[in-house]
C-alpha cells in the first residue's frame, strides 16, 4: 500500500469551484500525460472558475471539456505539464474483499488524505445512481471525484458518495463509480463534450436456477425480457418478451456483471452485440442504443 501511495498520490489533486454560493471543493485525478483530468459533475456544477491544487503544492486554472450529470462525472484540461497520471483498471476484474485503496482532500481541507480498505459490493443503487462499487475505505465530503485504485496503483473506481448521518444509521459505506463505466463516459465527453444514459427499452428480471427450472429454461442466468416497448432500440433489434439476454459484447450478463452494470459501460448512440436465447436456440443481435429520457 505505500508504494501505491507514494507512487499515485502526485497524479490527485484537489478541486476548487468558484460559483454563486462561493467556492466548493472535492478532488480529482490526471488521466493523460496531455492534462486531462477526471472528477465528479457535482463538485464542478455551475462553476464559473476551476483551480486545480497539485498534491505537492502549486496551482493553476483548469477548463471544462464536459460534465455528465447523469453518470456525475466530469472532465476538466489543464495547460502545461502534469505531476503524474494514472491508468485505468479493470473493475469486472475485482473480486468480493480486494484491497482498495481512496485518495483524495478529506472534507475540502486536509489534502492527500489515503483511506484503504475492501470491495464490500457491485450493484448497488443510492437514489439515481445505480452499478456502484461499494467499499468500506473511509471517504468523506471532498473525496469525491478522488480515485479508487486497487494495489497496483491503477483507477478502478471514482469516489462519487458516503451513506451516514441523515440518510442511515450506519458506518463503511462509501461508494465509487467503477472504472469500466467511468472509462467510457470520459473517452466520450473527450471525444465529443458529450456522454449520455444509454436506453434498450426493455424491463426484465435476472434469471436464476429456480426461476429456469419453473419456465423451462435452457439457460440459468441472464437478463429475462418481460416487456419490450415498441419502437426502442430493443424492439427494432427484433427482441421480444421472454428472449434471455446471455451476454453483451461477449460478457457474460450473471450476478457479477448485471444486464444494467454492463450497459453503463456504454453511452447513448453506441453500438452493442447481444447473444439471446429464443426458444433454446442462440440468436447474435447487434443494436445501437438510444437516449434515456
Amino acid at each position: 500500500i505505500v508504494d501505491t501511495v507514494e507512487a499515485t498520490v502526485p497524479a490527485v489533486v484537489t478541486v476548487v469551484a468558484q460559483n454563486n454560493m462561493g467556492p466548493s471543493g472535492g478532488s480529482g485525478f490526471f488521466i493523460s500525460a496531455d492534462g486531462y483530468l477526471v472528477t465528479n459533475n457535482h463538485v464542478v456544477a455551475g462553476a464559473r472558475e476551476i483551480r486545480v491544487i497539485y498534491a505537492k503544492g502549486g496551482q493553476v486554472t483548469a477548463s471544462l471539456v464536459g460534465t455528465s450529470p447523469e453518470f456525475d462525472l466530469a472532465v476538466l484540461k489543464i495547460d502545461g505539464p502534469v505531476p503524474g497520471y494514472l491508468e485505468w483498471g479493470d473493475s469486472s476484474g475485482l473480486s468480493l474483499g480486494s484491497t482498495v485503496i481512496a485518495i483524495g482532500s478529506a472534507l475540502g481541507e486536509y489534502r492527500n488524505t489515503v483511506t484503504a480498505g475492501i470491495i464490500s459490493g457491485f450493484n448497488r443503487q443510492v437514489g439515481p445512481m445505480g452499478s456502484l462499487l461499494q467499499t468500506d475505505a473511509a471517504i468523506n465530503q471532498g473525496n469525491s471525484g478522488g480515485p479508487l485504485v486497487n494495489v497496483n496503483g491503477q483507477v478502478v473506481g471514482v469516489n462519487t458518495l458516503v451513506v451516514r448521518g441523515d440518510f442511515a444509521d450506519a458506518e463503511g459505506l462509501g461508494f465509487a463509480i467503477p472504472s469500466n463505466i467511468a472509462r467510457s463516459v470520459v473517452r466520450n465527453l473527450i471525444e465529443s463534450g458529450d456522454a449520455r444514459h444509454p436506453f434498450l427499452g426493455i424491463q426484465y428480471q435476472a434469471l436464476n436456477p429456480p426461476l429456469a427450472v419453473q419456465l423451462g429454461l435452457s439457460v440459468a442466468e441472464g437478463a429475462l425480457l418481460d416487456t419490450v416497448l415498441d419502437g426502442s432500440p430493443a424492439s427494432r433489434a427484433g427482441l421480444r418478451s421472454g428472449d434471455v439476454i446471455v451476454t453483451l459484447d461477449g460478457i457474460p450478463v450473471n450476478d457479477r456483471n448485471s444486464l444494467v452494470s454492463l450497459l453503463l459501460e456504454h453511452v447513448a448512440g453506441e453500438t452493442i452485440n447481444l447473444d439471446v436465447i429464443r426458444d433454446g436456440q442462440v440468436i447474435n443481435t447487434q443494436l445501437t442504443l438510444g437516449e434515456r429520457t
